[in-house]
């Protein structure tokens, strides 16, 4: 997997370096979403891009079928020079590599808010501007509500997460009264 993982970050790398050579890369961007949303909708597309059976030639012909209106040229002859390296089947995997790129380039940042209840318009702003001052970055934010929360909020900023839930406060009272593993059941 590892492997698969530093290919994938090596033709994301390539395609991220052409099209900033080009100009073109808010367009390659917008293909890669067009691209994933077709992907992640059809498990007809998946078990064609991950078939061994399926000649590379039919591969093409499909890719060019599905996507040749609706991406940029470009975009286009990358897939179908995946499709002919037979690497087709780590698509998902080059498009994050490359959404990552991408996110670098143009200092965006993901950011996961979850909370037990709803937040008001308000207090989401105050959230995504105290993130964006202490990164420096423009925050691309997801807010769900998940209420086994209790109270609070998390914030995951790529591997990092912030824990200010009522639950992990519990959790974390539980350990230091008993000793012991926290009781996720409080």
């Amino acid at each position: 997997m590892a492997s698969s993982t530093r290919i994938a970050q090596r033709y994301a790398s390539a395609l991220m370096n052409q099209s900033l050579a080009d100009g073109t890369l808010e367009s390659v961007n917008t293909d890669f979403q067009y691209i994933m949303k077709a992907v992640h909708g059809s498990d007809e597309l998946v078990a064609v891009l991950n078939s061994p059976v399926i000649r590379h030639n039919a591969k093409i012909e499909i890719l060019k079928e599905v996507f040749g209106s609706h991406i940029s040229t470009l975009m286009m002859n990358f897939l179908i020079m995946l499709a002919e390296k037979r690497r087709e089947s780590i698509l998902p995997d080059i498009a994050a590599s490359f959404t990552e790129m991408y996110n670098e380039e143009k200092k965006l940042i993901p950011v996961g808010f979850t909370s037990a209840v709803e937040l008001d318009e308000s207090m989401r702003s105050s959230l995504i501007q105290t993130i964006a001052k202490r990164t420096g970055k423009t925050v691309l934010p997801t807010f769900t509500v998940d209420a086994a929360l209790k109270g609070g909020i998390t914030i995951r900023i790529a591997d990092t997460m912030i824990d200010a839930s009522l639950r992990h406060q519990l959790d974390m009272l539980y350990r230091e009264l008993t000793g012991s593993v926290a009781h996720s059941s409080l």
